[in-house]
């Protein structure tokens, strides 16, 4: 039987430490490279805590939406808008308050895609979607798959929906992994994928955790944002 290479597939931290620690924990023996499809930051606030668990000799990133407007805060020397805090929470404004020099010069050195060749397979990766890296949403019944069509990679990795995606179209395999820190299914357990290349092998994947601490800091600074810990307790 030939063998590959394994990769875990990561996107949508959100600042929730403890559901990054799970995830990697579950990836950490079984996975050459970990490929992290954006938004460390946002909704949740313990940023420096899940860059703390950062790998970079096999971890590789893009930008997500989240994290471009805590690098636009730091690039203006200003915190998120009065809309962004009412509709997110207010944990991008305490990230920023206490940001380490390590995290910013992580989030800063992701490009908004990547393209690369793994395993003689050309893979690319956004955020959000080819057309819109950043805000571009792909959820599982979208139906203009044709609008990939523009892209030669034979595997395209997204994100931003929080909704885990295995789709193939036109030779080509769409995937989200999910999110780590904040799923929107039925079941908070925190989400991530494996890709065996060059074989193409996917399994969505999820693992549980203690969401606890994360829990009690969004009900102690965002009590009126509810969906905050009912996304992790369902």
């Amino acid at each position: 039987m030939a063998f590959g290479m394994r990769i875990g597939l990561i996107a949508d931290v959100h600042g929730n430490d403890a559901a990054l620690k799970a995830v990697l924990g579950a990836l950490q023996e079984r996975v050459e490279l970990i490929l992290f499809m954006g938004d460390l930051v946002g909704y949740y606030p313990f940023v420096d805590e899940c860059v703390s668990q950062w790998d970079g000799s096999r971890m590789l990133g893009v930008l997500g939406n989240h994290d471009w407007i805590l690098l636009d805060c730091i690039a203006h020397g200003g915190f998120p808008s009065e809309s962004y805090c009412a509709k997110y929470g207010s944990a991008l404004t305490r990230s920023l308050s206490r940001l380490s020099a390590e995290a910013c010069s992580l989030v800063e050195s992701w490009p908004h895609q990547r393209c690369l060749e793994l395993e003689g397979t050309s893979v690319a990766m956004f955020h959000g979607a080819p057309w819109d890296p950043l805000e571009g949403r792909v959820y599982p019944d979208f139906e203009d798959w044709a609008r990939f069509s523009s892209r030669s990679e034979e595997v395209i990795l997204l994100g931003h929906t929080h909704y885990p995606m295995v789709k193939k179209w036109d030779r080509k395999i769409i995937i989200n992994p999910g999110s780590v820190g904040q799923p929107r299914l039925s079941s908070g357990a925190a989400e991530f994928a494996t890709l065996e290349l060059p074989q193409r092998r996917v399994e969505l994947q999820r693992v549980q955790y203690d969401p606890s601490a994360v829990i009690r800091d969004a009900r102690c600074h965002d009590p009126e944002l509810g969906y905050l810990v009912e996304v992790l307790t369902r």
